[in-house]
């Protein structure tokens, strides 16, 4: 064990406490720079959404990830307090068209509610980089960049709330309200008291609320007649670009569709974690080690389910555990160190602060929350804090 740990420390080392704590304060200042109108690696996209409590009625809920995608309906009551309906989850196609991903959606959701409720309104979240724009009074998003290794034919640059809109009408004769923002926003707006929210999924992305008075006039601009106290921000986490360089980390930039952007979503989230693998396996495991066709697959090998090769030793197979882990405990390391890089911009580093998480990566790979939550604390240790 000690011998990988050496390797794993060669090739794929962890970050030191003190290269976190530093680089949550690079997060922080990235982020100021980017609401000041500065250069930065995060683009800091401000939202015309204001700060409200949930009202009283019947909706549906679609959300669009990198891989994965759900309809449910959903009821608030008088209290505000939300219930989820009957969800239905759906497989997304690494490659498709507006017309087939609005047939997809449409399909989903007439599987949740009868005829008397299709025309209920429709909220979609998209893990994908969206301008925000307000359409008589309704959120809207033009999508501007795809990610993730995913493409969507013919929906770049349109309207995304407005096309589907006029989809439903001119297929299924359905008149309704289409809401459309990015899904960390959308996470962010539903979150009741919660100022930062977050998505560690296919992707990596955070969102929060700002002081209106903190954020440059210059940058405000993007959201003419927009006067509220508080601004929705979506921080586009993943291009964050001051963590250290690695060779695996190259090696899959380099065979990546955005080159030299997104270099923290490909050591942290899921479209890029068992790549990380399949590059470092020959050196780090063995040749005999089959490459990984998913990021589960990496939870697959820490639960010990993954199915192996016959040849395979059991010293390669801790070798791969070793290895899997070590991935998983980077990944969570940098969302911890943003997370932290939000709150310290805040002004918020003691007491329990509380944040909504959401996206397969977070949820379904190992003690993943747990690491999380240990690196946070870790930050907040050293810098004399509280992030929780």
């Amino acid at each position: 064990m000690n011998t990988i740990n050496n390797h794993l420390d060669k090739i794929y080392p962890l970050l030191s406490e003190e290269e976190l704590q530093n680089l949550a304060r690079d997060f922080r200042d990235e982020l100021i720079a980017s609401l000041s109108n500065q250069p930065s690696s995060l683009p800091a996209i401000l939202n015309p959404l204001a700060k409200t409590s949930p009202r009283e009625g019947s909706g549906i809920a679609v959300s669009i990830g990198g891989s994965n995608g759900y309809a449910s309906k959903f009821t608030i009551n008088k209290k505000g307090d939300i219930h989820f309906h009957n969800r239905k989850s759906f497989i997304l196609p690494v490659k498709t068209t507006q017309k087939d991903l609005f047939h997809l959606i449409a399909r989903n959701i007439f599987a949740l509610v009868d005829k008397n409720e299709s025309h209920l309104p429709i909220g979609m979240g998209l893990a994908y980089t969206l301008k925000p724009l307000l359409v008589d009074k309704y959120l809207d998003g033009e999508l501007i960049y795809m990610a993730k290794g995913r493409e969507i034919k013919g929906l770049l640059g349109k309207k995304v709330g407005q096309e589907f809109h006029k989809f439903l009408k001119e297929n299924y004769q359905i008149d309704t309200t289409v809401v459309v923002a990015n899904d960390a926003i959308a996470l962010l707006a539903a979150g009741d008291n919660v100022d930062v929210a977050g998505v560690v999924g296919t992707g990596l992305n955070f969102a929060y609320w700002d002081k209106r008075s903190a954020i440059a006039p210059l940058k405000l601009s993007t959201l003419p007649g927009f006067a509220k106290n508080e601004v929705a921000v979506n921080i586009e986490s993943r291009n964050f670009d001051k963590i250290p360089a690695n060779k695996l980390r190259g090696q899959v930039d380099k065979k990546s569709s955005d080159k030299g952007h997104s270099l923290a979503e490909k050591e942290a989230s899921g479209a890029y974690l068992f790549s990380i693998f399949n590059e470092g396996k020959d050196t780090l495991v063995g040749p005999k080690m089959p490459k990984l066709n998913t990021s589960d697959e990496l939870t697959d090998i820490l639960n010990k389910s993954f199915i192996y090769p016959q040849n395979m030793t059991k010293d390669m197979k801790e070798d791969a555990r070793a290895f899997a882990e070590r991935i998983l405990q980077k990944s969570a390391q940098i969302v911890a160190l943003e997370l932290c890089g939000i709150f310290l911009k805040l002004g918020k580093t003691e007491g329990i602060q509380p944040v909504v998480m959401d996206g397969g990566l977070f949820w379904r790979a190992k003690n993943y929350p747990s690491l999380v939550n240990s690196y946070c604390h870790g930050i907040a240790l050293l810098a004399q804090g509280g992030i929780v």
